[in-house]
């Protein structure tokens, strides 16, 4: 029987795009219909910890050993669908710009919509600090997707934690993906539902293609 519950994806980067040092950036994210199931975990996690911040965070680069092992372990105990896109940046050093970062997401979101058609709300951790870029990249991700009923928010992570569960997925992959070790990686693999591999000039490309399309048809931004 369908669920009435709606599908939240929690979305985060590790990388990033202007770094030329930085080869590869990674997007991930996390489809759950009981987003509070993920605050629960990361509140679970902490208060085994010892952590010196209050902040309710928890984030990949800078939690120990134990911390990561046992958020892990919890997380795929859930009912969860997890999507990654990497790409390759191929040493350029790329403006990070609400544009170029809503291409990736755009990506990203595609493969969720394809296995989440129904899929209603989609929550960043905020990337961008001022409310124009925000609105910028909003209004990138409307138009590439063609979602006129999807959610967008942009959240500080110390204030909603359940997207810090996208980040530990991100820097687990990306530590993968760099050689630095993939034991967290090999923990969640088998949630994983889509995991794409791409480099920065493919990514262009189906952006080109996809505004041709766009203005074929007539498609407009998002009120």
């Amino acid at each position: 029987m369908a669920s009435n519950k709606n599908n939240y994806a929690f979305i985060d980067e590790s990388g990033t795009l202007p770094d030329p040092q930085s080869p590869i950036i990674v997007v991930s994210a996390i489809v759950t219909q009981s987003p509070e199931r993920l605050k629960k975990i990361i509140q679970e996690v902490r208060k085994k910890g010892n952590f010196k911040s209050r902040s309710g965070e928890i984030k990949f680069y800078t939690s120990g050993i134990k911390t990561k092992t046992s958020f892990f372990e919890k997380l795929t105990r859930e009912n969860i669908g997890i999507f990654v896109l990497v790409t390759n940046k191929q040493g350029r050093k790329i403006v990070d710009s609400p544009q170029n970062f809503a291409v990736l997401c755009w990506l990203l979101i595609e493969s969720i919509i394809n296995f989440y058609p129904d899929l209603k709300v989609l929550v960043f951790d905020r990337h961008f600090y001022k409310q124009s870029d925000q609105n910028l990249f909003s209004e990138s991700i409307y138009k590439l997707v063609q979602r006129g009923n999807l959610q967008i928010y942009h959240v500080n992570s110390q204030e909603d934690i359940r997207v810090n569960a996208a980040d530990m997925i991100a820097g687990a992959v990306l530590a993968s993906e760099t050689g630095k070790g993939d034991d967290y990686y090999r923990v969640f693999k088998g949630k994983i539902i889509s995991e794409t591999r791409i480099n920065w000039s493919e990514a262009k490309n189906r952006l080109i293609i996809q505004s041709k399309n766009l203005a074929r048809t007539g498609a407009s931004t998002h009120p």
